[in-house]
């Protein structure tokens, strides 16, 4: 059973009993031909002990009386700490021999539970079952409540008293052993593929947190490690392979673990969200409320009061998926990034909790796929979270990459700065060191720059330091680096290049500069550059070095009336 099918008991808790029909008189179960995948409720009469607790003989006294209240859905519910109730039901064996059967309790969760099977009006057997009991106890090894039973031709009476704080939810069924062997198994594949996605989701992103330290990341891996332990519980996995002994926490588990786990969700939805930032206030607010829950949760341990503490996780549970939904659907209105991913989430866990709830209600068909549609929409909860992760890491790492990329371009003139020059041109360097290729650096400054900033101001300046840059990047390879060197200075570094070749390069970029004429806002002027070139030697050990001589010649050019290349 899933914790979000008894959402649906909040509204029962108003109501009284949520399984009300008419007198007694139900129809008996035709065992030869009960479906397995339909609950018998429809064949069901109850009632509850208002009036303290009766036994046996009181209850048959009851149902002959009339007390008892047919059920017109195939799942009883009666809510949270609802009275202890009666159950009563007929099972008609129209064979000529005895058929063995397996009556099942589907749910994990209910405290106590006593069954009397009576013909000819004498008890022919009796079972006790229940999470207060230890597991070792059960009739059969299931994490539900059942027995096999040979029911002999003719009907046979079934009385069942269950008593329970929690949720008293009742799906009950007759099947076939084999039938209920066949369910078992689905059901085991089914749950293993569901904690083996969530498990592998849980370790990636803790991975991805070791490896970024990013608190979203173990705030999910948070959340989702909750829900598998709270469904562990919830399922009677968790009694069945974990504490068979301990009936204590067997009762304080689904509370413990539902407020644990809506709190680390809301935790991470906030910090995915970023509401710390975009939504100061409702931060505050959603911290108060976890913190005020968790608070109440344990006074409510304190005085050994389970009704309220499950009264409590529920309803927590309730304001969680709403709250979720809610902070997801303002998020997107203010644009935050990966909100649509965190709403589409949400919307498809309360879709598949709908679901569910409307199955139990009798509503929808009760199957084995609208029960579970919970657990599917949990699964898409999961994954467009996951999906939402993913895209957030790729946009930072977009941004990053933005981010180291506009770091290193000078913003200006759009060509490499000095930081990305040097960047670039040390591996460069290094190889051509090593297997000692020809390589030449040249060192451009504009001529009389200043004096044009100041006649016609910075603006017409930064237009000649772009236009410049433009009829450079036109002149170069590929594979040559330029640079924006520092002020009116550019730098090219030219790999497999001779200095002859790198003179004829300068030659050619400053007859360009000088010939071209910019015009700028109603300004025509015209430009022109000193050139600094010089090639790799063994007197060059760094590309410090070589640079430096680079600057000798580029001043050489300056002391020569500038407008020239100057180089050894």
């Amino acid at each position: 059973m899933r914790f979000w099918a008894v959402l649906s008991l909040l509204i029962s808790l108003v109501s009284g009993n949520a399984a009300l029909g008419s007198a007694v008189g139900s129809d008996p179960v035709d065992v030869a031909n009960a479906r397995p995948d339909m609950p018998i409720g429809t064949h069901i009469a109850y009632y509850q002990e208002t009036g303290g607790r009766i036994d046996l003989d009181q209850a048959i006294d009851a149902y002959r009386r009339g007390a008892f209240t047919e059920s017109r859905r195939p799942v009883l519910d009666f809510g949270i700490g609802a009275p202890a109730v009666w159950l009563h039901f007929v099972v008609d064996n129209q064979e000529s021999g005895a058929l063995l059967r397996r009556l099942s309790i589907d749910i994990p969760w209910l405290d106590w539970i006593d069954v009397y099977l009576r013909r000819d009006g004498r008890t022919t057997g009796t079972y006790h079952m229940g999470d207060r009991l230890p597991f070792a106890e059960r009739p059969i090894d299931s994490r539900f409540f059942a027995f096999d039973h040979a029911f002999e031709p003719g009907r046979t009476e079934i009385f069942v008293r269950i008593a329970t704080p929690d949720p008293m939810v009742v799906p009950i069924f007759l099947t076939t052993v084999a039938e209920a062997d066949a369910q078992t198994e689905f059901q085991s594949y089914s749950y293993g593929f569901l904690y083996g996605f969530l498990l592998a989701l849980l370790i990636y992103n803790a991975m991805l947190y070791a490896g970024l330290r990013q608190l979203r990341y173990l705030l999910y891996s948070v959340y989702l490690g909750l829900f598998i332990l709270m469904n562990i519980a919830y399922t009677g996995h968790g009694f069945r392979w974990l504490w068979p002994d301990d009936t204590v926490w067997a009762q304080w588990s689904q509370p413990t673990l539902m407020v644990s786990y809506a709190a680390s969700g809301l935790l991470f939805g906030l910090s995915f969200l970023n509401t710390r930032v975009h939504f100061p206030r409702l931060h505050k607010s959603v911290l108060g409320l976890i913190g005020g829950v968790v608070a109440l949760l344990v006074l409510t341990i304190l005085f050994d009061d389970q009704r309220d503490a499950l009264l409590l996780a529920f309803v927590f549970v309730c304001l969680f998926t709403v709250i979720m939904l809610g902070v997801g659907v303002v998020s997107v209105r203010a644009a935050v990034p990966a909100a649509r991913y965190f709403l589409l989430a949400a919307f498809a866990a309360m879709v598949g909790a709908a679901l569910t709830a409307l199955a139990v209600w009798g509503m929808i068909p009760f199957n084995e796929w609208t029960f579970r549609a919970a657990d599917v929409g949990l699964m898409l909860d999961a994954t467009l979270l996951a999906l939402a992760l993913t895209y957030q890491f790729r946009m930072g790492m977009v941004e990053k990459s933005r981010a180291e990329a506009l770091a290193r371009v000078d913003p200006l003139t759009g060509v490499n700065n000095r930081r990305a020059f040097t960047d670039i041109s040390m591996p460069v360097w290094h190889f051509a060191q090593r297997h000692d290729c020809a390589m030449c650096v040249i060192l451009l400054d504009l001529d009389h720059f200043k004096r044009v900033n100041d006649r016609y101001g910075h603006a017409v300046g930064d237009e000649v330091l772009r236009s410049v840059a433009g009829l450079l990047q036109q002149s170069i390879r590929d594979h040559d680096v330029l640079a924006r060197w520092g002020g009116e200075e550019f730098i090219l570094l030219l790999p497999e290049t001779r200095l002859g070749e790198a003179v004829t390069l300068a030659e050619r970029m400053r007859a360009l500069i000088a010939g071209h004429t910019m015009n700028y806002q109603g300004v025509s002027l015209t430009i022109t550059a000193s050139f600094g070139v010089v090639e790799r030697t063994e007197r060059h050990p760094t590309l410090e070095a070589l640079i430096s001589s680079a600057d000798s010649y580029l001043y050489a050019a300056k002391g020569k009336g500038r407008n020239c290349v100057s180089h050894p």
